[in-house]
């Protein structure tokens, strides 16, 4: 029996082609989870399923990678409304992947993601705007991003919320405001914020100066 027989076996109700999808998927078929995906995306114009068919492409996974495909179902997605996707046409230009670099297309879609709420987006338009990187240098934008994406627990957004705080860029200095981010992405496993969390309890900054803390921070960014 094959893979479609034996899922319509199961039950009554028909399942769309999205949730076939997912049901191979989930059991690493991948080759048939694509296959569902790209025609669910061209018979019914799924937006999720386009952002798959795109997101397979992209990582090679269930068929052969190819970035330019990719970034044409990546657009389609976009267009009805993926953040997913935005984020991912953001990462194809900021990288070059098949395409040209070109940071100032890549901003651009980030920000159209990153105000839908993707939290990766939001770090990566913030640490743009942080670089002054295909937008123009601002601290200010930068923290207002960033903290967005902080705050939802991007740990690499903490890190750098810890940078702006600790050095009153975008923001008022405040040590034990850095430090909380600090602690907020060390504790996700991130190794530069748990030595910066140590170098706080080492000099006494935003923290009480704590010696046995800062070394146990210290050992665990090592580790």
């Amino acid at each position: 029996m094959g893979f479609f027989s034996k899922i319509f076996s199961r039950r009554k109700k028909r399942r769309t082609l999205y949730e076939l999808g997912s049901i191979a998927a989930d059991r690493d078929n991948f080759k048939a989870a694509f296959k569902c995906f790209l025609a669910d995306a061209k018979q019914n114009g799924t937006p999720k399923s386009e952002f798959l068919v795109g997101f397979f492409l992209f990582y090679g996974t269930g068929v052969k990678k190819d970035y330019l495909l990719a970034r044409q179902w990546f657009l389609r997605a976009a267009e009805h409304g993926s953040a997913d996707a935005m984020f991912y046409l953001g990462e194809i230009f900021k990288n070059g992947r098949g395409i040209q670099k070109n940071f100032e297309e890549a901003a651009a879609w980030y920000m159209d993601a990153a105000a839908l709420g993707h939290a990766e987006a939001q770090f990566n338009i913030g640490f743009m705007f942080k670089q002054g990187k295909g937008v123009r240098k601002d601290n200010y934008e930068a923290v207002k991003w960033l903290r967005m994406a902080a705050e939802q627990g991007d740990m690499k957004a903490q890190y750098n919320m810890g940078i702006m705080c600790a050095a009153g860029k975008g923001t008022p200095r405040d040590d034990a405001e850095a430090a909380r981010w600090y602690r907020k992405s060390a504790e996700q496993g991130y190794s530069i914020a748990m030595y910066n969390l140590g170098f706080m309890y080492q000099s006494g900054r935003g923290v009480p100066k704590d010696y046995k803390e800062a070394v146990k921070w210290f050992k665990k960014s090592g580790e």
